[in-house]
């Protein structure tokens, strides 16, 4: 089976369909549905510590019209990152390894939410202890069997994640895109009192921030950014959207990534004060980030790189060509 390793990287500064208002809290059969391991003896085989080093990164052939040759000679940025350790991903035991599909650094832990490609659902969720960033460990691992997990973060006790799921099959979903509110104590999962979940309209909820008491989740295709209460889930707005694919906040604003469109910028009372137009295909049902520095606002656009779009004018500044590993 082909290995695939996520990088756990040291450096100085870290970068790394229905509409529905029901909250479900499920405890039946979870155990058939959700899988959890916090035996750190037995996740502790995930974490290899073989490979290390200063990674040598270079700006990939044509990003800045440059030759092949030309840009192997350089090197791109003057930040050195240092490879520490490298985490298989959890697998699935009848579609093998999933892919990583979002990072959450919150004090001594990185969060990390899997999903798996296509139209089959298949998810999970680690927990890592970064308190030695030289010495990372694997704590605690969750594995959805029915739901991919494309984003995560950590609020006060409890790991919310945002994911999709098939509610033709499912028992409790009453729409595809769901939000799960998972307690966490100490680096690790703890199920035995339930999940709680959240349901939206939208093919896969795809991006979520917490900003008070209100957890925003966003969902593409028909979706929406809903709007929840953090504390039991219960939906506080829901507004549609064509195809949302991430959000960012700055103080009292909200920027949305809607795929048909480009980037919109709400008020606090969520309603529309300026849109700025992205030309990139932003492609179907793929993983796509906005998120803020300052006034600038950056988009992960695919093969141009992350377009930098300053908020004020709605201009493009320039496109940050993407750095490739060689190897």
């Amino acid at each position: 089976m082909r290995q695939n390793w996520i990088p756990v990287l040291l450096m100085a500064i870290l970068v790394v369909t229905s509409c529905s208002d029901e909250t479900t809290i499920f405890k039946e059969d979870l155990q058939e549905d959700v899988l959890v391991e916090n035996n750190e003896a037995v996740l502790g085989g995930n974490i290899s510590f073989a490979v290390s080093g200063v990674l040598d990164i270079y700006e990939e052939a044509g990003a800045n019209a440059k030759s092949a040759s030309a840009a192997k000679e350089e090197q791109a940025g003057d930040f050195p990152l240092s490879l520490v350790a490298q985490v298989r991903p959890p697998s699935d035991p009848s579609r093998g390894e999933l892919t990583a599909s979002h990072v959450f650094v919150y004090g001594d832990y990185a969060y990390v939410s899997y999903n798996t490609a296509g139209e089959e659902y298949s998810g999970g969720l680690d927990i890592l202890n970064i308190s030695n960033p030289a010495t990372p460990r694997l704590t605690s691992r969750l594995l959805y069997l029915n739901a991919d997990i494309n984003s995560v973060t950590y609020d006060n006790g409890f790991v919310y994640a945002a994911g999709g799921v098939d509610s033709e099959v499912s028992v409790t979903a009453t729409s595809n895109s769901f939000v799960a509110k998972i307690p966490a104590v100490n680096g690790r999962f703890d199920i035995n009192g339930g999940i709680q979940y959240g349901f939206q309209q939208g093919f896969n909820a795809n991006d979520l921030r917490i900003a008070g008491q209100r957890l925003m989740v966003t969902s593409g295709k028909e979706g929406s950014l809903t709007v929840y209460n953090k504390t039991d889930l219960s939906i506080l707005e829901e507004l549609p959207y064509f195809d949302l694919r991430s959000i960012a906040l700055n103080e009292d604003k909200i920027a949305l990534l809607d795929a048909g469109s480009g980037i919109k910028i709400l008020d606090g009372s969520y309603q529309l004060l300026k849109e700025i137009p992205v030309i990139t295909d932003l492609g179907l049902a793929t993983k796509k980030t906005i998120d803020y520095t300052g006034d600038r606002l950056i988009v992960s656009e695919a093969g141009q790189g992350a377009g930098v779009y300053s908020e004020t004018t709605g201009s493009l500044l320039e496109y940050l060509p993407i750095m490739v590993n060689p190897q």
